[in-house]
């Protein structure tokens, strides 16, 4: 099972394919539109969980479809694409309900948490509830966007790094890495709940996502 549903919206070929490639490849589903009619005719139909959307397209431009989005679902998360020149641009739109931004050349390693810090935010639609390692993902990424500095800084991100890791290694079946990043999470959350960067309670609630993710692992073992 996918870990999400994401549709890529740019009217650049080579955009669209390294984008759609790459998320592929580390496990969601994805869908691509050449222009903010498809983008919105994908909405429409349901079948994006997270929409990362260019910022400069000809026709409907990224912030005219962004504001049609929010019209349509003001549940999706959107994260627009821009090019350098752009950026100030792309700020403006967290006003209009952006989730967030990244620039060309991408950081695939931002990029990665942002689309699953999206997802988190959004949160899980019931046909991937059955699926532990998104469920693990996102309640990783729940308790450490909660955390203050340092802590969020230090093993928070850490955290959200090694879950991730875990998530794409579990849902390839990929059994003895998986189990890997499972023993360094549960290491990590030792260290924030000694240092008070971690509440019993979210901590109870990423070790309830955690041991259902070694479940799944035993069965797939």
């Amino acid at each position: 099972m996918a870990l999400g549903r994401i549709l890529v919206v740019d009217d650049e070929a080579p955009i669209r394919e390294v984008l759609t490639e790459y998320f592929a490849t580390e496990g969601y589903a994805v869908e691509a539109a050449t222009s903010g009619v498809e983008a919105l005719t994908a909405i429409r139909g349901r079948r994006a969980d997270l929409v990362l959307l260019d910022v400069r397209m000809p026709g409907l431009d990224g912030v005219q479809v962004l504001r049609r989005i929010r019209e349509l679902d003001d549940s999706v998360p959107v994260i627009m694409v821009t090019a350098n020149e752009d950026v100030g641009l792309a700020k403006e739109t967290l006003k209009l309900g952006a989730f967030d931004y990244i620039a060309k050349p991408f950081d695939f390693e931002y990029l990665d948490r942002a689309v699953a810090a999206g997802l988190a935010r959004a949160g899980t639609k019931p046909a991937a509830d059955e699926d532990p390692w998104k469920l693990f993902a996102l309640a990783v990424f729940r308790v450490t966007r909660a955390m203050a500095q340092p802590g969020r800084s230090s093993t928070g991100e850490r955290l959200e790094v090694a879950a991730l890791a875990a998530a794409l290694d579990g849902a390839a079946g990929r059994v003895a890495a998986a189990g890997g990043r499972l023993s360094e999470i549960s290491f990590l959350l030792d260290i924030a709940a000694a240092f008070g960067d971690l509440p019993a309670t979210d901590r109870a609630l990423v070790e309830a996502a955690l041991e259902a993710a070694r479940r799944s692992l035993s069965v797939a073992g």
